[in-house]
């Protein structure tokens, strides 16, 4: 039988067994800068590289800085279907929107991207049972930890670009292992009623 889920809030405190949400609103860490013109708010992402830490086994990896472009993905009958999920076994992964001129999406509280994660399960696997989908904003970046199960990016109804920072040594296994799936439904409505033609 195929597992059905729904879509949640992206909000930091949900979000906290698989990474980070970055964004100002509701951040506790705002400090004012330059000269009181501009609000900052620091350490809002654990960025990790565990290679360093898990000894010389492992190739080094650079911090690669990226733009990842995302072409909206194909729905049917207002549901997105997931059958893979991936992780990064030794780096985090942050993808934060970048804003873009003339996109559909002209609210910026309204949700331009899903976050799908779930949790490791005792085979070394993602466990289906934790799985969960979130409803970001194009004000809310996320930094998935490593070893995070997640998808690999879903935008709906529109393309959106992200800057991406991930550490990266050009070892398939240790940059990303991939893991097919029985397939989950993701139920986009309410949330992405506008921007998908449903």
């Amino acid at each position: 039988m195929t597992r059905q889920i729904t879509i949640e809030p992206l909000t930091i405190e949900s979000f906290q067994p698989y990474g980070d949400v970055i964004q100002l609103e509701g951040n506790k860490n705002v400090v004012l800068a330059n000269q009181g013109t501009a609000k900052r708010v620091n350490y809002v992402a654990k960025l990790e590289n565990l290679r360093e830490a898990t000894g010389p086994a492992l190739q080094n990896a650079r911090p690669n800085m990226c733009i990842f472009s995302s072409a909206p993905r194909p729905t049917v009958g207002g549901r997105f279907e997931v059958k893979l999920l991936e992780r990064h076994p030794y780096s985090s992964q942050v993808f934060m929107p970048i804003f873009q001129h003339g996109v559909r999406n002209s609210n910026p509280d309204e949700p331009c991207y899903l976050v799908i994660v779930a949790e490791n399960g005792s085979d070394d696997k993602p466990d289906l049972n934790t799985i969960r989908a979130f409803a970001a904003s194009s004000t809310q970046g996320i930094n998935y930890k490593a070893n995070s199960w997640h998808s690999p990016m879903v935008t709906i109804g529109q393309r959106v670009n992200f800057v991406v920072l991930v550490w990266e040594n050009g070892v398939a296994l240790q940059d990303c292992d991939e893991a097919p799936i029985s397939p989950v439904i993701v139920d986009l409505s309410p949330s992405f009623r506008g921007l998908s033609k449903l």
